[in-house]
């Protein structure tokens, strides 16, 4: 299980460990720790969040897919942003819980994908759904909030580093946010991303 913060990493660990079926082996703070302990122990699930020092839960999902995909990934975060759930849907993981998730979901979540299963919690299935109907009937991708939040700080000339800083987020979220947005675009550059954004309203 990892999460950088001590007591909802501690507080989830305690609950996992009420359920006799289940045995949290290791616990860790960031990505690269995780990796560090996968190399040496054996686990059937590893539950990450996304915003985690060093290497964030998207990045770390990706290696452990390369290197040991026989370990199912539940991501357990705060984040409900469509295209970052998109790209871990990608990516492989076998579930997404967001962090108000209770107990029980959580032990549902992580027997279903040691039995080969996917979990996804019903906030998060409305959200792919959402894409997909979006997609499908419009054929426009309109930009997400967190998206719209990015673009506004890059109008103001903040770099990746401080629009983590502002908006809380990894600067691989960042990055992920930016991707996202030269593709929806079809900006060639941030001058002509600039440009789009105003021709929208999205900055004034």
């Amino acid at each position: 299980m990892a999460d950088d913060h001590a007591i909802l990493r501690d507080g989830i660990v305690s609950l996992l460990k009420q359920e006799p079926s289940l045995n949290v082996a290791c616990t860790a703070a960031g990505g690269y720790e995780v990796l560090d302990l996968l190399a040496k122990q054996e686990v059937d699930v590893c539950l990450l969040d996304i915003n985690m020092p060093g290497l964030d839960g998207i990045e770390t999902a990706k290696v452990i897919r390369q290197r040991k995909p026989e370990i199912k990934i539940i991501m357990l975060t705060t984040y409900n942003d469509r295209e970052i759930i998109s790209e871990l849907v990608h990516i492989g993981v076998a579930g997404y819980l967001l962090k108000n998730s209770n107990k029980e979901e959580l032990v549902e979540a992580v027997h279903k994908v040691m039995k080969g299963r996917n979990y996804f919690s019903e906030e998060v299935e409305k959200v792919i759904l959402e894409g997909l109907t979006e997609k499908k009937d419009t054929g426009v991708i309109t930009l997400t909030e967190r998206e719209v939040e990015v673009v506004q700080l890059l109008a103001k000339e903040y770099t990746n580093d401080k629009i983590a800083e502002e908006l809380h987020i990894s600067y691989r979220t960042v990055e992920t946010h930016r991707k996202n947005i030269m593709q929806k675009t079809k900006a060639l550059n941030l001058a002509g991303l600039i440009k789009y954004a105003y021709s929208k309203g999205l900055i004034k």
